[in-house]
């Protein structure tokens, strides 16, 4: 009955989910090398060292949910551990769409969730988000000027600087070239960004840099640059290394700079000789960021710096930066609804503002109507 409805797999023919997952990332390819290179690590650590050798059919939900649950207690971000856990659901439907098997049990596992945890004494609370970015993952303004008076004239203070005045991810400033800078005789500039260097191996392929468009479309984008970034752009150009891609931060060979070779010889040193604790190069943007909201930038500005597709993203990242600012807008609300602030025919129903009344701001936010 089974075979004649198509539920029903000879034994004998059912692959192990290596040889499936094998296939899955080959049909890959197509993709950025450093998605599938994130892909083939997140198997090669995690799943098939589990569930490689077995049989489709002999992985149970009860055995899945184990493994969830392992990787749970072992603290493993929630979207770390549900990354995971589409890739094994993807190799599963391979498996299905070629006849190999007759059920995906991933749809049967629930996804991990934000757990409630007691907290311990003195400790204190923030709320969950999705790779929300807390005040300890970024460096002060005094903080970046230490790294800055650490840094080496040329190549590094100019590279951090721009990282922290731009906010342009590693990639995007490693591929910068010349021709993307709009360097006034005075003034503020612009940066135009179009590209991303990504140097991850594929399997089979030798390392080398590649250049990819930015991730999404609000990722190319334009930005201003200020006027003291201008002039250390403009003396860094004298001494830059010649380069046949006009690359601005090139290797002193002319060469793209390697991701490794930046932090090894580069960031690390200069993050210890300013006596800073050991932080990422993405910290630099975060830092960016952080300093921007703090000084009450519209969220659209910060959005747009940063290249994130909507706003929603940035508050969703940024949130503990904006939720722990205070002003006096709830003051103001009470004063206009309860006290003399406006007769009730200024305000909706809703509740909302009207009419010439302008909306609070809450740290460059306003509050629209």
């Amino acid at each position: 009955m089974q075979a004649s409805r198509g539920e029903y797999v000879e034994p004998a023919k059912v692959p192990t989910f290596a040889e499936v997952a094998e296939d899955w990332i080959e049909g890959k390819s197509d993709r950025r090398p450093s998605h599938v290179f994130d892909l083939r690590t997140r198997l090669d650590k995690h799943i098939l060292p589990v569930f490689g050798s077995l049989k489709l059919d002999r992985i149970s939900v009860r055995a899945i949910e184990k493994f969830r649950n392992d990787l749970r207690d072992r603290e493993y971000a929630r979207r770390t551990i549900n990354t995971i856990l589409r890739i094994m659901s993807a190799v599963f439907k391979l498996a299905i769409k070629r006849g190999q098997c007759t059920r995906n049990p991933l749809d049967s596992v629930e996804r991990a969730l934000h757990v409630a945890r007691e907290l311990k004494a003195g400790e204190v609370g923030v709320e969950p988000g999705a790779d929300a970015v807390d005040r300890d993952s970024v460096l002060n303004p005094a903080e970046i000027q230490s790294l800055l008076a650490a840094a080496q004239p040329g190549f590094q203070r100019v590279l951090f600087e721009t990282a922290y005045l731009t906010g342009a991810r590693q990639g995007e400033l490693l591929a910068l070239r010349w021709s993307d800078l709009e360097l006034p005789k005075q003034g503020s500039g612009k940066m135009a960004i179009r590209r991303s260097l990504s140097w991850a191996r594929l399997k089979g392929e030798e390392t080398r840099p590649r250049y990819f468009p930015p991730k999404t479309k609000a990722g190319r984008r334009t930005i201003s640059i200020p006027a003291l970034l201008v002039a250390d752009l403009k003396r860094w150009k004298l001494q830059c290394p010649s380069s046949h891609e006009d690359l601005v931060f090139p290797a002193s060979d002319g060469k793209p700079v390697c991701r490794d070779f930046l932090l090894r010889v580069n960031f690390y040193p200069v993050l210890s000789r300013a006596k800073l604790r050991r932080v990422t190069f993405h910290t630099l943007r975060h830092s960016c960021a952080s300093a921007m909201i703090a000084s009450g930038a519209p969220i659209t500005e910060v959005q747009h710096r940063l290249g994130h597709a909507n706003p929603a993203i940035t508050l969703a990242v940024y949130s503990h930066f904006f939720t722990h600012g205070e002003s006096a807008a709830a003051d103001r609300l009470a004063d206009f609804v309860l006290g003399n602030g406006g007769s009730p025919t200024e305000i909706k129903k809703s509740g909302h503002f009207v009419g010439t009344q302008r909306p609070p701001t809450v740290v460059g936010i306003a509050i629209s109507p």
